[in-house]
């Protein structure tokens, strides 16, 4: 009993040694700052009047753990401004980044530590001549703006990367907060365009958007460095050089015509120089690259794009629905670039609603004579989905397909006419305007006959009996359209009475697309004496609807 004691003792001060240790050398944990921060900010103002630097530097992280956790402590800010001349650089760079979150709400305060902040731009450690930078041009005080001029300016020159790359982006910020200074800032840019480090080459670019993007003259001569430099720079820096390049090679490029055309050479070393981007594995990067070859590329070189987009399905959600947008593009442009990833696009069990919207446009762009025999089978189970939206989208990839490739239209047509037994009055009406879409434009009727196929009489006769148990407004209008539209052939002869009849006798329950139809129909039959009194009858009930469409409409067809 009494070794366990002893060991326990032993172990709780080596532990208060290891955490004194640690406090000592800077090496204590974040976490027990973050943790506890609120609960001792009383101690701050003392701290930061202490003596050490150690109490100091415990006080700021504390407050910059209070800041992380949504806490206001602009309070302190005269007591932190205090120490920014402390000779303590970890102290001087927490500072800083305190500083940086309260400069613009406390300015009177923060203009105090101008001097100092000058005075920083010179010193040896090049940590604290960029923070110094960072934290003037980030105090939005307008009176200050000529100073921060002076200091981009010199540290635009300076010779490390890391404050050249501040420099950038502190041009950025006084361009916005005068701009007055910004053809002083076109020629601090024009001279930092030819940086070589590619730390901050993707800031000097930001910059150059910033302050004067329509002078495309200014990258002339730093094109094909460019070119070269792109797949060193880090992944944001990419992502900017990308649009900068594009943008430039659309206005001094021809536009690539499919073909044989000779591309010039600056132009196929862009594109060549950004191929190995698509494999980046920040969607960012891969989005830019595809995007630069969607617009600068001709078409036939677009087949490359495909598996990269492909790739970024398989990332977030976020993501994937950029990358499902851009496929559309493309598929739409160039669907031979996807033809060996039809799969890819067929609908999961857990995407989201947008997804399987995309998803859906995507394959009506990717139907083909090479895809029809893999969509058709998908498309049928998705007919009979138990989610409204895939079964109307559906539809409009079944039309594609019938098409198409008329081999399969009999098919394509005979999942529509299914889809019309579907309780839900919306994929009804879908399927009951593709029905009437293929049966106008002559698609089903120039299909190929096979062994018991169905003629126009058939089909329509199949319509027509289905009209009784028909609940939506458009599907039932869609049923009199086709009666007639078809009024001349041999079911229209027979049986467009006994259609019209049907429609009059439910005419005040009708929609109003569907009761326009039958007014139509009616006046259709006007050769035919036997549709006299019916079609009196259709009439009068029109001129008294409820919609002032309906009677507008009847009294249009009557004066005809």
């Amino acid at each position: 009993m009494a070794f366990a004691q002893d060991a326990a003792k032993l172990s709780l001060r080596l532990s208060e040694g290891l955490v004194e240790n640690a406090l000592e050398f800077g090496l204590d944990t974040p976490g027990s700052f973050y943790d506890n921060a609120e609960f001792k900010l009383s101690l701050v103002r003392q701290e930061l009047s202490s003596a050490s630097d150690k109490d100091k530097v415990t006080a700021l992280k504390r407050l910059l753990a209070a800041i992380a956790k949504g806490h206001d402590v602009s309070e302190y800010f005269a007591d932190v401004v205090k120490n920014v001349a402390s000779g303590n650089l970890e102290l001087r760079r927490l500072v800083y980044i305190y500083l940086l979150r309260y400069a613009e709400q406390e300015q009177d305060l923060a203009l105090l530590s101008i001097n100092t902040f000058q005075r920083d731009l010179t010193d040896q450690n090049q940590v604290i001549r960029a923070m110094a930078l960072r934290v003037m041009s980030s105090t939005r005080v307008p009176v200050i703006s000529s100073i921060v001029m002076v200091a981009v300016r010199k540290s635009a020159a300076d010779g490390s990367p890391h404050v050249r790359k501040t420099a950038a982006f502190a041009a950025r910020k006084l361009v916005r907060l005068d701009p007055g200074l910004r053809e002083e800032l076109t020629g601090v840019v024009s001279g930092m365009l030819g940086e070589s480090s590619p730390l901050a080459v993707g800031a000097v670019i930001q910059a150059f958007q910033a302050v004067c993007p329509e002078k495309t003259e200014l990258v002339h001569g730093h094109f094909r460095r460019w070119c070269g430099m792109v797949v060193d720079l880090d992944e944001w820096g990419q992502v900017e050089l990308i649009k900068l390049l594009t943008r430039y090679a659309r206005t001094q490029f021809e536009q690539p015509q499919d073909g044989n055309q000779q591309l010039d050479p600056d132009h196929m070393l862009l594109l060549r120089s950004l191929q190995p981007l698509q494999q980046s594995r920040n969607s960012a990067v891969v989005l830019a690259a595809v995007s630069a070859h969607y617009h600068l590329a001709p078409t036939g070189m677009l087949d490359a794009l495909g598996k990269p987009l492909v790739r970024l399905l398989r990332s977030s959600r976020e993501a994937g629905y950029v990358a499902l947008s851009n496929i559309l593009l493309v598929a739409r442009r160039r669907p031979q670039a996807f033809k060996e990833h039809v799969r890819s696009f067929f609908i999961a069990a857990g995407d989201a609603r947008f997804a399987r919207r995309l998803k859906l446009q995507v394959l009506e762009a990717l139907v083909s004579r090479d895809t029809v025999n893999t969509l058709v089978p998908e498309l049928a189970s998705y007919a009979k989905s138990p989610r409204a939206d895939i079964s109307i989208g559906a539809v409009g990839v079944i039309v594609a397909c019938a098409r198409a490739v008329r081999e399969t239209s009999l098919d394509c047509f005979r999942s529509l006419l299914l889809m019309l037994d579907d309780a839900r009055p919306a994929v009804a009406d879908a399927a009951m305007q593709a029905v009437g879409v293929l049966l106008c434009d002559g698609t089903v009727r120039d299909a190929p006959a096979r062994q018991g196929s169905a003629t126009l009489y058939d089909i329509l006769c199949f319509l027509a009996r289905k009209l009784e148990r028909l609940t939506g407004e458009v599907a039932r209008a869609t049923v009199f359209a086709l009666v007639s539209r078809f009024l001349e052939s041999r079911f229209g002869m027979l049986h467009a009475m006994d259609v019209l009849r049907v429609g009059a006798r439910g005419f005040a329950g009708e929609g109003e697309l569907a009761k326009e139809q039958v007014l139509q129909l009616a006046v259709r039959l006007a050769a035919n004496d036997k549709a006299a009194e019916l079609r009196a009858y259709v009439f009068t009930l029109a001129r008294y609807d409820v919609s002032f469409r309906v009677r507008d409409r009847a009294r249009l067809l009557r004066a005809l």
